[in-house]
């Protein structure tokens, strides 16, 4: 799925249902899309993190493409790196989960 703009109080509830509904349909490997990402409060971290751990329970994990400078240092000061796999691209992300392409949902 491709970010477009702020993951904030304002977007937040659409990523968690767009990665909620991937979950419920049986998909363990999310690609989130930050190269668009403008900035992310600290609702959007509190969903992706809930998500992660959401997936996790079996067995799957989420995906962060292109996070810009500023959303990486927020998850390095936060400590939560440690909960998804971060890529340069997308495409490193497609290798790294042996897929084609990404699926269109945008948020």
């Amino acid at each position: 799925m491709k970010i477009e703009g702020a993951v904030d109080v304002y977007s937040v509830s659409a990523l968690g249902e767009a990665i909620q509904s991937a979950i419920v349909d049986g998909i363990r490997a999310v690609i989130v899309d930050l190269s668009d990402a403008t900035a992310m409060d600290s609702s959007g971290l509190g969903t992706l993190v809930g998500n992660s751990k959401s997936i996790a329970t079996y067995g799957g994990k989420i995906w962060l493409a292109a996070p810009n400078g500023r959303i990486r240092r927020m998850l390095e000061i936060t400590g939560l790196m440690k909960y998804f796999e971060i890529c340069s691209d997308v495409d490193e992300a497609l290798a790294e989960v042996g897929m084609s392409e990404l699926c269109d949902t945008r948020v």
